[in-house]
């Protein structure tokens, strides 16, 4: 149909549109856990959050508070890497557990994690500390740069491995 310049005009909607297919996930899987959907692992981090911060208001009730920090940045990346090597990424196996290295399914999402967690450890050196609280600060950008490392790590060796499987041109 030709506008007021003569020119041809395209259709506001056009009649047939390309059908989008709706992604179907497979179901969340209890045991072992295997998380699938995206909307399910924001979830999970969320909870894992939440369930943290709850329960380290409750152990502070009775422990002192420079115990369950330490507790919490011993316990915090191990709650991680386990929540990872559960969550499984398009076209990952679901019931065969992962290289022990392994903890994202695409080397680009390992980059920012551990990406992020260096960086916030590394702001720590610049960051005034408290003079009571210097176990508590080392331990937790001991155990943060741990995270860091085994994330950047499992997005190396996926580089690598996508590198090695690709044709050689």
């Amino acid at each position: 149909m030709p506008n007021k310049d003569g020119l041809a005009m395209p259709e506001p909607f056009p009649a047939q549109r390309e059908k989008r297919q709706k992604k179907v996930y497979p179901p969340l899987q209890w045991w072992p856990l295997r998380v699938m959907n995206p909307w399910h692992k924001v979830a999970f981090i969320v909870l894992l959050e939440a369930g943290f911060r709850a329960l380290t208001q409750l152990a502070q009730l009775g422990v002192p508070a420079g115990v369950v920090t330490v507790a919490n940045n011993v316990l915090w990346p191990i709650a991680v890497i386990a929540l990872a090597r559960s969550f499984r990424g398009e076209g990952e196996p679901v019931q065969q557990p992962r290289p022990w290295w392994r903890l994202t399914a695409r080397p680009r999402i390992g980059w920012f994690i551990g990406g992020l967690y260096a960086l916030v450890e590394l702001l720590a050196f610049f960051l005034p500390v408290r003079t009571d609280r210097y176990v508590e600060t080392a331990s937790s950008v001991v155990f943060g740069l741990f995270l860091a490392a085994a994330f950047l790590n499992s997005s190396i060796r996926l580089t690598v491995e996508r590198r090695r499987a690709q044709p050689s041109r």
